[in-house]
């Protein structure tokens, strides 16, 4: 009798334990590609404004995608010179989530699952002192994941995070061609 007790005890504290940890995202922007721009300043103009409605989420991150890239910006480029304007505009940062049906889901598979994607949109211009436009280019990223239905806070946090993690990645690698495509010149 002694022998099942403790069968059971154990059993039940092994069968409190979690099935599975899941780290959580480091934002660190020195992993990024860095820029020194031949400028005088860097500007940030933040034109996207935030949806609130579906299937729009961004505004339910505790640090928005738009806040994303100006620390991007602000950890990863320097100004560097006299002369020259850098102006960077934030076009658009869309965070949706969107409910969809798995045709393809076997008999234990969740038959509805959440699609999330994330569009950046970012236009860099540099201007000479008389505001006379010198170079410019347009970058832009998007990236999407899929998820359970049902699944905790803290893993769909998780989700989102890396996918705007994955998403300023590329948008580190698409801006760093671009700006040495169209601003090589500029850029040290």
């Amino acid at each position: 009798m002694k022998k099942i007790v403790i069968l059971f005890t154990f059993l039940f504290f092994f069968s409190c334990q979690p099935i599975e940890k899941i780290d959580s995202i480091i934002f660190d922007n020195n992993q990024f590609s860095k820029f020194d721009i031949l400028s005088n300043e860097i500007k940030i103009n933040q034109i996207f404004e935030k949806k609130i409605s579906d299937p729009f989420i961004g505004h339910t991150l505790e640090t928005s995608t738009s806040q994303r890239i100006i620390n991007w910006v602000n950890n990863n480029f320097n100004a560097i010179g006299n002369e020259n304007i850098f102006i960077v505009s934030i076009l658009d940062a869309s965070l949706t989530q969107t409910e969809f049906e798995n045709k393809e889901a076997k008999n234990f598979d969740e038959k509805i699952n959440y699609k999330y994607e994330l569009f950046y949109l970012i236009e860099f211009n540099l201007y000479d002192e008389s505001r006379n436009l010198i170079a410019t280019t347009l970058v832009e990223t998007s990236r999407s994941t899929t998820s359970g239905f049902y699944i905790s806070i803290q893993e769909k946090e998780n989700i989102i995070n890396d996918l705007v993690y994955q998403s300023l990645n590329d948008l580190s690698d698409e801006s760093k061609f671009l700006l040495n495509k169209y601003m090589g010149n500029y850029i040290l």
